[in-house]
């Protein structure tokens, strides 16, 4: 659900940018045409990989991390009705609030042109809603606190091919 939803972020985001009169559709141009192409060949994909109703693709990878997910489930741990109703809700918001940003940001940078400024403010935007999240999820902030194993090397690694790249 969610590789469809996401897939179809193109669509959403030239939807908006239509409501919000930043794209206009002419029908009887090449481009007009090429946008309406575009748009179907996305949706096509979209339905399908929502609809693909072949075997399941196990992963590559056979690491011990990956185990538990591949372990027969019993029908407590089966994720209820509600939940994937919940999940697919949230998934398409978030999709629909990232489109809507991505068409808020083209309008925002005519406006004021510090490409840097924007992305820091983004930035710290993001990282305060990370915080927020992190704090609803995980509220014992003993568990927060970095150690000499792998959580350590992640974080060093992502700020090292951050600064590098």
């Amino acid at each position: 659900m969610a590789s469809a939803t996401t897939n179809a972020m193109p669509v959403v985001t030239f939807c908006f940018a239509l409501l919000l009169k930043m794209e206009v559709v002419k029908l009887r141009s090449s481009s007009g045409i090429a946008k309406l192409a575009g748009v179907s060949l996305c949706l096509a994909g979209v339905f399908a990989i929502a609809f693909y109703a072949g075997p399941a693709l196990s992963p590559v990878n056979h690491h011990r991390a990956f185990a538990a997910s591949h372990a027969p489930a019993s029908t407590s741990s089966a994720p209820s009705r509600m939940t994937w109703i919940k999940g697919t809700f949230l998934i398409v918001l978030a999709n629909m609030a990232w489109s809507l940003w991505i068409v808020l940001q083209g309008r925002l940078l005519k406006e004021y042109s510090n490409k840097m400024l924007v992305t820091v403010t983004q930035c710290a935007f993001s990282a305060g809603q990370s915080f927020v999240v992190a704090v609803a999820a995980e509220r014992d902030f003993s568990k927060w606190s970095l150690r000499l194993d792998i959580s350590l090397l992640a974080v060093l690694y992502t700020v090292i091919i951050t600064c590098f790249e």
